[in-house]
């Protein structure tokens, strides 16, 4: 009986490494494309991997880093005056 379960075990080994490469979170922020696609597949399938994971919160990052990006252009038009136009466009 052991024998069968150490042989099993070593059947199996190889299968459960046959998943894909570990991307980081800096890869996906630079390929948003891949990391929306592999969240919507995550979220259809129900995987919570490592890659999913990373995938969701490189989407987070970006969208908080637009969110900061479009922050600080709106304090710098609202300085400058030019977020309200006047009725003579001064």
């Amino acid at each position: 009986m052991r024998k069968c379960f150490i042989i099993l075990v070593c059947a199996a080994l190889p299968l459960a490494a046959c998943g894909e490469k570990e991307k980081s979170v800096e890869y996906y922020k630079l390929h948003l494309d891949e990391a929306r696609e592999k969240v919507g597949r995550c979220q259809s399938n129900g995987d919570a991997g490592v890659n999913c994971g990373n995938a969701a919160v490189a989407m987070k990052r970006a969208a908080q880093e637009k969110f900061e990006r479009e922050r600080a252009r709106t304090e710098k038009n609202i300085k400058d005056g030019s977020i309200f136009p006047t009725w003579n466009g001064k």
